[in-house]
């Protein structure tokens, strides 16, 4: 299965979440505000990685655009769920949460579009991108399978493993900043590594 299928089962998945979702709990509230800021950091070491291979060399100009504007789109929308996530712990109303719901959507949506059409050149900087919008991806959609389902025949939740702050780097590292033997990939991706 491509990357390109699995975002839009993934996609689809969010999205039947969303549409019978009435509320967030507190749990979700507080697991989000929690990995919100590890995600965003994620989201902006892209750019960090990118910039590093750049002045090295190993990828082209192209390829370092599109994979800023990834990391810079990424980083909005991170950035805006957790100031909604904060407006809607403080103060929950169905328009916050629908404010929510609608950043996830977008997510959702665009990242997988913008990954797509990146056709990066560098397979090893490729794979990496990919991993490191997948990761994102995923951890989100674990919030929204928290989101409480309107009527009782969707009353299900998704189980997705919710991740702490711990794995969430350790993860990155593993799938993002690796070794990959190409020595100034190496030193690039060892820049990008979470603590």
């Amino acid at each position: 299965m491509n990357t390109h299928s699995k975002s839009r089962i993934v996609l689809a998945l969010v999205l039947a979440i969303l549409i019978a979702a009435t509320g967030c709990s507190a749990q979700c509230i507080n697991i989000a505000l929690q990995d919100l800021p590890v995600l965003t950091q994620m989201a902006l070491n892209i750019a960090t990685l990118v910039s590093a291979l750049a002045s090295g060399q190993q990828i082209s100009a192209a390829d370092t655009a599109v994979i800023q504007n990834i990391s810079a789109q990424a980083s909005r929308d991170l950035n805006l769920l957790q100031t909604l996530y904060s407006e809607y712990k403080a103060n929950p109303s169905a328009t916050t949460l629908a404010r929510v719901q609608k950043v996830i959507s977008n997510l959702n949506q665009n990242l997988p579009a913008l990954l797509e059409s990146a056709h990066v050149s560098n397979p090893t900087l490729s794979t990496r991108v990919t991993a490191a919008v997948n990761l994102i991806l995923t951890t989100v959609n674990s919030f929204a399978s928290l989101i409480p389902q309107q009527s009782a025949s969707t009353s299900r939740r998704a189980k997705l493993a919710l991740p702490t702050t711990k794995d969430l780097k350790k993860q990155w590292n593993q799938q993002v900043c690796a070794p990959s033997g190409n020595a100034v990939m190496d030193e690039a991706f060892a820049h990008c590594t979470l603590r």
